[in-house]
This record gives structure tokens, C-alpha cells and sequence, in this order.
């Protein structure tokens, strides 16, 4: 969905990159069987990096700024339950996404062996799933609410949007 307030454009630029970088793991999970454990050349470093920081972000700004904030107003618009389905999925991939930082962090340290790689992997398949799944819900009805809202209450969509800018 392409959003118009400010706000949306900012969760929609989020999803964006984080379907983006989905793309190169699911790329890499699928070769990973018939690759065996990949040595951390350029380009495996590089989406390592990129998966730890996105999670990071995604973990912590993006799940904290949705609950904290446009939770809240979309709950108190008839939306509490879509809310509460949002906010168990975040509940559920918090842990799944930290343990896959861990073994993306050994990796970036120490390389992948057979275990940290499996387990890379295991955490890595399950993530994009939940992640998958749960984007196409905010990037249909959820934005669709944002949307409604921000749109009619411009003071209310620039201070947010600020106010998401800032964290």
C-alpha cells in the first residue's frame, strides 16, 4: 500500500527495507542446504550485518513506536482486536529475533559452524515467516487504519511522525 499522511509513509518505508532485506535472507536460507556452511565472504557478512541491524530496528524502534503509540489510537478507533493481534505476534518474535541476533553477532565474530549455522538457519526461516506474515497485516489493514486516522488529524500525523523521526 502506498501511504499518504507522514506517518504512514514512515511505517510503509520501514517495511519497505525490512521486506527488502526478508528477500536477500529467504534468497540465501534457500541455497543454504545445497551451499553447506557458507564462509563469511562480502556478500554473506554483509546481509549478517544487515540482518542484525535490521532486527535491531525492528525489534526495538519500529514494535516499541507501534505499541507505545499507533497501537493505542487504533484500539480507542474500534481496531483492539487487530491491536492485540499485532502485539502477540511482536510478543512472539522478540524472542526468535533476539536469538537469531546472537547467532548473527557469534557469526560476524567468530564465523559459522555446523551448529551456529543450522541454528542461524532454524532462527532464520522461522523469523521470515512470522515476519512475512505479520507485514502483510500492517501493510493492509493496519496502515489502512493509520491512515484513516493520521489523515483526519494532520496536527496529530506531523507530531507522530516527528516524534517516530526522533527515535
Amino acid at each position: 500500500m502506498q501511504a499518504i499522511s507522514q506517518t504512514g509513509r514512515l511505517i510503509n518505508e520501514d517495511h519497505d527495507r525490512t521486506a527488502a532485506l526478508l528477500n536477500r535472507l529467504e534468497t540465501h536460507l534457500e541455497q543454504a542446504e545445497a551451499r553447506g556452511i557458507p564462509a563469511l565472504d562480502e556478500e554473506v557478512r554483509a546481509l549478517v550485518a544487515d540482518l542484525n541491524t535490521e532486527l535491531e530496528s525492528e525489534l526495538t524502534t519500529h514494535f516499541d513506536f507501534e505499541e507505545r503509540v499507533l497501537f493505542p489510537l487504533i484500539a480507542d478507533s474500534g481496531g483492539h482486536e487487530m491491536v492485540q493481534h499485532l502485539f502477540n505476534e511482536h510478543e512472539v518474535m522478540r524472542p526468535i529475533g533476539r536469538r537469531l541476533q546472537r547467532y548473527c553477532a557469534l557469526a560476524l565474530r567468530d564465523g559459522f559452524d555446523e551448529d551456529s549455522y543450522g541454528a542461524f538457519v532454524h532462527f532464520g526461516w522461522d523469523i521470515l515467516d512470522r515476519l512475512e506474515r505479520h507485514l502483510q497485516i500492517e501493510e493492509t489493514a493496519f496502515l489502512l487504519a493509520v491512515e484513516a486516522l493520521m489523515l483526519n488529524n494532520p496536527d496529530l500525523d506531523a507530531k507522530i511522525a516527528a516524534g517516530y523521526r526522533a527515535s
